[in-house]
């Protein structure tokens, strides 16, 4: 190469970095999109890696047997979060439909009226599980006689108690959210964490090993009152004129923010309902050795959808913007550019399943065998995700999720046959990911139909709802 060919091809790498960089300041709805994947990267690292560093801490803090029954506990308490029957994401989209409208007395009405349904909805749900819990028995439910049943009853009514007050000021980071600013709200519930991961760690050199209780409400309280500071400084200052008030709840619009938010609601229970009786499915069939297996190929292919939902975590409200607006240039090409990013994926994943022998090798050793065809069948799942992914991000932004409800209970019908077809055909937990990706297929040609439809004005009865 020349020097005046290479000085020319430093020359325009200079301008697409100094074109990229201009194009991340200013308000736009790009660079705002561009900045906050570029800041979510960031916080999401620091979250992983707090997750990472909580396991060993709270092991050595606490016996084997007691982290798996916090475990357990926070997992059937997290089951309690569906009771708000999606009215964040409703919030989420009326609230970013009031903005992009410039009508901020009605995005007050919004935020008020939602603040006002979740704090009925689990004030009723807090008063009926206190009054169950002094029935309950959770020695029973944990599944353990070395701990006082007195000392398990005080830490779930706290924990609980505390799960209940998040779930309600949490939703200053749906406000954020609906703002196209996400990465701020994933820094508060990251910030959160990290103040919880401290202050345990605090625990572990100051108090004695081992105190259910006092770990119990260090780590769900300390989130709570971070979200409550800053609920209150946002109100006061950037989000003044969607504060709460009473004098502005509208419960004419709670059928606005129920309808839509029901169908998010239903459309979360039916993946839920998926993906969380797999482990129960390849239990009952091929045994628990088998959950490891499977669970560990699982979450290496799953780094991809991980890292390309960073990327999709400002669209949603952005694309509510956009089609609230009527900005279909912008919402065409912004697909276009996700849809190559699709593609990178795609061939990335396909290098995953590659070296996915040696990888298992040098991560868990050589106690774990995982088969080529599960890698290949989770190969085949995580592209189909990366490949519906952002285009389920545009439905639910325009809202227009009806399809979506229609095609993830259809598929809930073809999975829940095939797997027993599957079974006698693979063997082991491959038949469980098989049947998952015939339920991706009717997904992906529907709700790919439908955003096409949809942005060249062409949806109609069904397809528009």
């Amino acid at each position: 190469m020349s020097y005046k060919k290479a000085n020319n091809y430093w020359r325009k790498l200079l301008s697409v970095i100094q074109n990229q960089t201009i194009s991340l300041k200013g308000e736009t709805r790009g660079a705002k999109a561009k900045r906050h994947i570029l800041y979510s990267f960031g916080i999401q690292g620091l979250s992983i890696l707090i997750g990472l560093l909580y396991v060993p801490l709270l092991l050595h803090y606490l016996t084997q047997e007691k982290y798996g029954i916090w475990l357990t506990l926070t997992s059937i308490l997290g089951w309690f979060s569906y009771f708000d029957i999606g009215l964040g994401n409703g919030l989420r989209n009326k609230l970013a439909e009031s903005i992009a409208l410039g009508n901020n007395r009605l995005g007050k009405k919004y935020v008020s009226t939602t603040y006002a349904l979740l704090t009925g909805i689990f004030s009723v749900v807090l008063l009926l599980f206190h009054f169950c819990n002094f029935f309950l028995n959770w020695n029973s439910i944990l599944n353990t006689k070395s701990i006082d049943s007195h000392e398990l009853y005080v830490l779930a009514s706290i924990v609980f108690t505390f799960f209940i007050l998040r779930f309600i000021f949490q939703l200053i980071v749906v406000i954020y959210k609906a703002d196209q600013k996400p990465a701020f709200g994933k820094l508060v519930t990251t910030m959160g964490n990290l103040v919880s991961f401290l202050f345990v760690l605090l625990l572990t050199r100051f108090t004695i090993k081992g105190n259910l209780i006092l770990l119990g409400t260090v780590i769900s309280a300390i989130p709570v009152i971070l979200l409550i500071a800053v609920s209150f400084f946002a109100f006061k200052k950037r989000y003044r004129i969607f504060s709460p008030s009473f004098r502005e709840i509208d419960i004419k619009l709670s059928h606005s923010l129920l309808s839509l938010g029901v169908k998010f609601f239903f459309l979360q229970l039916t993946y839920i309902f998926v993906y969380s009786t797999s482990n129960i499915f390849v239990t009952q069939f091929f045994g628990p050795q088998e959950v490891a297996i499977y669970n560990i190929a699982f979450k290496y292919f799953q780094l991809p959808h991980m890292a390309f939902s960073i990327i999709l975590i400002p669209i949603w409200s952005a694309v509510t913007d956009a089609y609230t607006k009527a900005d279909f240039s912008w919402l065409k090409n912004t697909l276009k550019t996700l849809n190559i990013f699709s593609l990178v994926f795609g061939a990335g994943i396909i290098v995953m399943v590659l070296i996915s022998n040696w990888f298992y090798l040098i991560w868990v050793g050589s106690e774990i065998n995982v088969p080529m065809k599960l890698s290949i069948s989770l190969g085949i799942y995580s592209i189909m995700q990366i490949v519906i992914l952002p285009h389920s991000a545009f439905l639910n932004g325009i809202g227009k999720i009806k399809i979506s409800l229609i095609s993830t209970t259809i598929g809930m019908i073809i999975y829940l046959v095939l797997i027993y077809v599957f079974k006698d055909i693979y063997k082991d937990s491959t038949a469980i990911v098989m049947a998952i990706n015939c339920t991706f297929i009717v997904s992906a040609i529907l709700q790919i139909s439908q955003v096409h439809m949809l942005l060249n004005k062409k949806a109609v009865g069904i397809w528009n709802e």
